[in-house]
């Protein structure tokens, strides 16, 4: 009996799975952070508020590990099951977070008019419950900038993130990951316009500022590490395209494994500069 109470007591509860799983995700483990989720959604067969939370937050991780098809199916099951744990404004800020979601997996299956689809959606909820200057509607529309980007509609996407980043900047201050994010993007758009310049500044203000807030080995560092190469490709750099690409291909490997979407473009971006170079 004293054996089988000591067991009871050290099982995890849902609570401290996600608080694991959040400390794991913030160290870019976002294999073993999905995993010690599936654990706590397995402890418990009830459909909860807090069980939803736990289903969306393993969607974003199985994303971020490049298990799309996976993260798809846990959003629609919280969208599915959040009308009975869910009601009022709680409700819209949850759908609206889901939405986001769902935008941005279709982010990375690079389809983004479905993708814009579901972040206006979000962004239209996320108005309603909180107003447009909230964190909330800033993230929504970074989201949507960014599957602007992916369709050339770099004005709209420009005017976005800027907008993002005002109301992020007021809310964090000067430094904070969000911020990195945006400022990475908006390199991208400078840099698919033409503006060179602009998009090496903004880069390296992101790169900083991923290294001050994650730490250098988050996967995060090797995107825009990799979008410095390309950079730096364009410009006839090729020896300093390298360096940043080998770079951010460690990070992923070590971080998120050979297999990942990640990790493959630029293992391909490294090939290609090789070949480039032998030509």
């Amino acid at each position: 009996m004293t054996k089988r109470s000591h067991s009871l007591r050290r099982k995890p509860s849902l609570t401290q799975a996600r608080k694991r799983a959040t400390a794991l995700a913030l160290r870019g483990k976002y294999r073993s952070a999905a995993d010690c989720l599936k654990h706590a959604l397995r402890l418990s067969t009830e459909v909860s508020a807090e069980k939803l939370e736990l289903w969306n937050e393993l969607g974003i991780l199985c994303k971020y590990a490049g298990e799309f098809a996976e993260a798809e199916r846990c959003y629609r099951f919280a969208l599915k099951s959040c009308l009975h744990c869910y009601q009022g404004q709680q409700l819209q800020f949850f759908r609206a977070n889901l939405y986001h979601n769902l935008g941005g997996l279709e982010h990375s299956r690079q389809r983004y008019r479905v993708g814009e689809q579901y972040t206006r959606k979000a962004l239209q909820l996320r108005c309603q419950a909180s107003g447009r200057n909230s964190l909330g509607a800033a993230s929504d529309m970074a989201a949507l900038a960014a599957l602007l980007d992916g369709q050339q509609r770099f004005a709209e996407s420009q005017a976005l993130y800027r907008k993002a980043l005002r109301i992020y900047r007021s809310e964090y201050g000067r430094s904070h990951p969000e911020i990195a994010v945006v400022l990475n993007n908006l390199a991208s758009v400078f840099q698919a316009t033409g503006r060179e310049s602009a998009a090496r500044r903004f880069f390296q203000a992101a790169l900083a500022m991923k290294r001050k807030e994650l730490g250098r080995s988050h996967p995060d560092v090797a995107v825009t590490l990799n979008n410095m190469a390309m950079l730096a490709k364009r410009s006839g750099n090729t020896n300093e395209a390298r360096t940043h690409l080998e770079a951010a291909l460690t990070i992923l490997q070590r971080s998120l494994g050979n297999a990942h979407p990640h990790a493959r473009a630029v293992r391909r971006n490294l090939e290609q500069l090789r070949s480039t170079k032998k030509e």
